[in-house]
């Protein structure tokens, strides 16, 4: 894709993002949202619960922060005579993934929606240990997620494009699992979710668009 592309990838996510944040802003969730969120409830079982557990997982801070850091040593041995260009990507992964917690935690505290009001699975991480955490729009992890992986994967395909279907494919399913794992959980709407993987792909599309000739 090209510069143009990416930027228009972004403005696009931005404005599906608005358009989608317009009846939360007034205390509204979009129709069918409760009979996700029970559909979701109705499927867990102890195999489910422990598998979402290790999905949602993928999509913390703390392993995209990791993955981040690790992308960006691979980047600097790979090639340590930096130019301009090459050193805007090689800290890609970091700018992007450290730049999205402000994004997030901003959204949230603007928008002050609250989590579903269901039953709530722990989990490695928990959610609602600081009162910050009570707001849930748009989903952290979903962000993180499409960030972190969007990011790997434009690497990955930098370096391999004929990698191309398999590398989009992989990269879809986990965020689809991990946008499921948060609604299982208990802790997101799915417009949470939708939300956090607009505004993920948002800031994804700008940044990359920087890297891009």
């Amino acid at each position: 894709m090209s510069r143009k592309q990416w930027l228009y990838l972004a403005l696009g996510c931005g404005v599906a993002f608005a358009v989608l944040t317009i009846p939360i802003l007034s205390g509204r969730n979009w129709p069918g949202e409760w009979k996700i969120v029970h559909l979701a409830l109705g499927a867990r079982s102890p195999f489910w619960t422990a598998a979402m557990q290790a999905v949602t997982f993928t999509g913390s801070s703390a392993v995209g922060l990791g993955l981040s850091v690790g992308a960006t040593a691979i980047l600097l041995l790979r090639d340590w005579r930096v130019t301009r260009r090459l050193a805007r990507e090689t800290f890609l992964p970091l700018v992007a993934v450290l730049g999205s917690a402000p994004i997030n935690f901003g959204l949230r505290a603007a928008v002050g929606r609250l989590r579903p009001g269901v039953t709530y699975i722990p989990h490695f991480m928990p959610e609602i240990a600081h009162p910050f955490q009570r707001w849930s729009y748009p989903s952290g992890h979903a962000m993180m997620a499409t960030i972190c992986y969007g990011v790997l994967a434009y690497l990955l395909l930098s370096a391999y494009p004929r990698r191309r279907s398999g590398v989009c494919a992989l990269y879809a399913l986990w965020l689809a699992l991990t946008g499921f794992s948060r609604i299982y959980l208990g802790v997101h709407w799915p417009t949470d979710v939708l939300a956090g993987l607009l505004a993920g792909g948002c800031w994804l599309g700008a940044c990359i668009a920087v890297v891009t000739r």
